[in-house]
Protein backbone atom coordinates (compact mmCIF):
# COMPACT_ATOMS: atom_id res chain seq x y z
CA UNK A 1 0.00 0.00 0.00
CA UNK A 2 1.62 3.80 -1.13
CA UNK A 3 1.38 5.78 2.34
CA UNK A 4 2.25 8.79 0.26
CA UNK A 5 -1.14 9.88 0.91
CA UNK A 6 -1.27 9.32 5.01
CA UNK A 7 1.85 11.34 4.72
CA UNK A 8 0.90 14.03 3.10
CA UNK A 9 -2.45 14.70 5.20
CA UNK A 10 0.53 14.52 8.12
CA UNK A 11 2.57 17.25 6.40
CA UNK A 12 -0.86 19.12 6.10
CA UNK A 13 -1.74 19.13 10.05
CA UNK A 14 1.93 19.64 10.55
CA UNK A 15 2.20 22.63 8.79
CA UNK A 16 -1.54 24.15 10.04
CA UNK A 17 -0.35 23.12 13.64
CA UNK A 18 3.09 25.24 13.58
CA UNK A 19 0.84 27.85 12.19
CA UNK A 20 -1.41 27.60 14.89
CA UNK A 21 0.85 27.45 17.41
CA UNK A 22 2.34 31.53 15.79
CA UNK A 23 -1.21 32.53 15.99
CA UNK A 24 -1.68 31.51 19.47
CA UNK A 25 1.22 32.97 20.15
CA UNK A 26 0.21 36.43 18.76
CA UNK A 27 -3.15 36.43 20.66
CA UNK A 28 -1.46 35.50 23.74
CA UNK A 29 0.79 38.61 23.54
CA UNK A 30 -2.04 40.55 22.47
CA UNK A 31 -3.49 39.24 25.66
CA UNK A 32 -0.90 39.31 28.07
CA UNK A 33 1.36 41.85 27.37
CA UNK A 34 5.03 40.87 26.19
CA UNK A 35 6.89 37.62 24.81
CA UNK A 36 9.05 36.51 27.35
CA UNK A 37 11.91 33.80 26.85
CA UNK A 38 9.87 31.27 28.23
CA UNK A 39 6.78 32.00 25.39
CA UNK A 40 9.82 32.45 23.17
CA UNK A 41 10.91 28.87 24.58
CA UNK A 42 7.43 27.35 23.92
CA UNK A 43 6.55 28.80 20.38
CA UNK A 44 9.97 27.80 19.19
CA UNK A 45 9.34 24.07 20.23
CA UNK A 46 5.87 24.00 18.82
CA UNK A 47 7.42 25.29 15.41
CA UNK A 48 10.40 23.11 15.70
CA UNK A 49 8.10 19.73 15.87
CA UNK A 50 5.67 21.36 13.51
CA UNK A 51 8.34 21.61 10.79
CA UNK A 52 9.85 18.58 12.13
CA UNK A 53 6.14 16.24 11.30
CA UNK A 54 6.30 18.22 7.71
CA UNK A 55 9.61 17.57 6.97
CA UNK A 56 9.51 13.90 8.56
CA UNK A 57 6.09 13.17 5.96
CA UNK A 58 7.71 14.55 2.66
CA UNK A 59 10.99 12.70 2.83
CA UNK A 60 10.31 9.54 1.85
CA UNK A 61 8.12 10.30 -1.11
CA UNK A 62 11.25 12.67 -2.56
CA UNK A 63 13.02 10.12 -2.27
CA UNK A 64 10.94 7.51 -3.77
CA UNK A 65 10.74 10.06 -6.71
CA UNK A 66 14.88 9.94 -7.09
CA UNK A 67 14.28 6.38 -7.97
CA UNK A 68 15.48 5.02 -4.91
CA UNK A 69 13.58 1.41 -3.70
CA UNK A 70 10.67 2.25 -1.61
CA UNK A 71 12.54 0.06 1.28
CA UNK A 72 15.64 1.65 1.13
CA UNK A 73 13.61 5.05 0.74
CA UNK A 74 12.04 4.41 4.47
CA UNK A 75 15.09 3.31 5.73
CA UNK A 76 17.25 6.16 5.34
CA UNK A 77 14.59 8.58 5.97
CA UNK A 78 14.08 6.70 9.23
CA UNK A 79 17.88 7.32 9.83
CA UNK A 80 17.89 10.50 9.07
CA UNK A 81 14.48 11.03 11.00
CA UNK A 82 15.90 9.44 14.11
CA UNK A 83 19.32 11.85 14.05
CA UNK A 84 17.11 14.93 13.83
CA UNK A 85 14.44 14.05 16.19
CA UNK A 86 16.59 12.47 18.88
CA UNK A 87 18.68 15.12 18.72
CA UNK A 88 16.15 17.33 19.34
CA UNK A 89 14.86 15.22 22.28
CA UNK A 90 18.04 14.40 24.05
CA UNK A 91 18.64 18.60 23.91
CA UNK A 92 15.29 19.12 25.44
CA UNK A 93 15.71 18.83 29.07
CA UNK A 94 18.57 21.47 28.74
CA UNK A 95 16.81 23.59 26.44
CA UNK A 96 13.88 23.63 28.75
CA UNK A 97 15.75 24.47 31.86
CA UNK A 98 17.36 27.09 30.37
CA UNK A 99 14.11 28.95 29.94
CA UNK A 100 12.34 28.11 33.23
CA UNK A 101 14.46 26.53 35.41
CA UNK A 102 11.43 25.21 37.41
CA UNK A 103 10.96 21.28 37.52
CA UNK A 104 9.14 19.79 34.81
CA UNK A 105 6.10 18.56 35.34
CA UNK A 106 4.85 15.17 34.50
CA UNK A 107 3.11 16.15 31.26
CA UNK A 108 6.30 17.27 29.69
CA UNK A 109 8.49 15.01 31.14
CA UNK A 110 6.27 12.03 29.56
CA UNK A 111 6.28 14.26 26.22
CA UNK A 112 9.95 14.07 26.51
CA UNK A 113 10.43 10.41 26.75
CA UNK A 114 7.80 9.60 24.18
CA UNK A 115 9.80 11.70 21.67
CA UNK A 116 12.93 9.93 22.39
CA UNK A 117 11.30 6.46 22.38
CA UNK A 118 9.85 7.48 18.74
CA UNK A 119 13.32 8.67 18.34
CA UNK A 120 14.69 5.03 19.04
CA UNK A 121 11.89 3.22 17.16
CA UNK A 122 12.84 5.45 13.79
CA UNK A 123 16.52 4.52 14.16
CA UNK A 124 15.23 1.04 14.81
CA UNK A 125 12.81 0.88 11.57
CA UNK A 126 16.36 2.30 9.78
CA UNK A 127 18.19 -0.49 10.60
CA UNK A 128 16.53 -4.00 12.12
CA UNK A 129 12.33 -3.71 11.34
CA UNK A 130 11.11 -6.52 9.12
CA UNK A 131 10.66 -5.13 5.25
CA UNK A 132 6.99 -5.51 5.79
CA UNK A 133 6.58 -3.45 8.88
CA UNK A 134 9.41 -0.29 7.88
CA UNK A 135 6.38 1.79 6.30
CA UNK A 136 4.22 1.25 9.09
CA UNK A 137 6.56 2.00 11.74
CA UNK A 138 7.89 5.27 10.16
CA UNK A 139 4.37 6.54 9.28
CA UNK A 140 3.65 5.73 13.40
CA UNK A 141 6.92 7.62 14.71
CA UNK A 142 5.93 10.67 12.31
CA UNK A 143 2.19 10.54 13.66
CA UNK A 144 3.74 10.43 17.29
CA UNK A 145 5.95 13.56 16.70
CA UNK A 146 2.36 15.05 15.83
CA UNK A 147 0.59 13.80 18.47
CA UNK A 148 3.38 14.80 20.95
CA UNK A 149 3.62 18.83 19.93
CA UNK A 150 -0.51 19.17 20.01
CA UNK A 151 -0.19 17.31 23.49
CA UNK A 152 2.51 19.69 24.77
CA UNK A 153 0.11 22.58 22.76
CA UNK A 154 -2.94 21.87 25.15
CA UNK A 155 -0.50 21.34 28.23
CA UNK A 156 0.74 24.94 27.83
CA UNK A 157 -2.87 26.62 26.38
CA UNK A 158 -4.58 25.59 29.50
CA UNK A 159 -2.00 26.79 31.79
CA UNK A 160 -1.63 30.02 30.06
CA UNK A 161 -5.86 30.61 30.01
CA UNK A 162 -5.63 29.77 33.52
CA UNK A 163 -3.05 32.33 34.62
CA UNK A 164 -4.60 35.35 31.86
CA UNK A 165 -8.16 34.19 33.59
CA UNK A 166 -6.82 34.21 36.99
CA UNK A 167 -8.13 30.54 37.89
CA UNK A 168 -6.23 28.32 40.05
CA UNK A 169 -5.46 25.29 38.53
CA UNK A 170 -6.85 21.79 40.56
CA UNK A 171 -3.51 21.07 41.69
CA UNK A 172 -3.10 24.57 43.42
CA UNK A 173 -6.47 23.96 45.07
CA UNK A 174 -5.16 20.97 46.33
CA UNK A 175 -2.29 22.10 47.78
CA UNK A 176 -0.79 25.35 47.01
CA UNK A 177 2.94 24.72 47.08
CA UNK A 178 3.07 21.78 45.12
Amino acid sequence: MDASGYLYTIATVGMTFAGLSVLTMILRQMLGGQMTKWDSFVTRTWVQLGFMTTFGSILPPLLILFGDPAQIAWRISSGIMAVILGGWALTFPRRRLAANPTRLPLQVVIFSLAMDIAALALAANAIVVPVERVAGVYAAAVTAILIGAEMLFLFAFVHWYDALTNRPRAAEIVSPHM
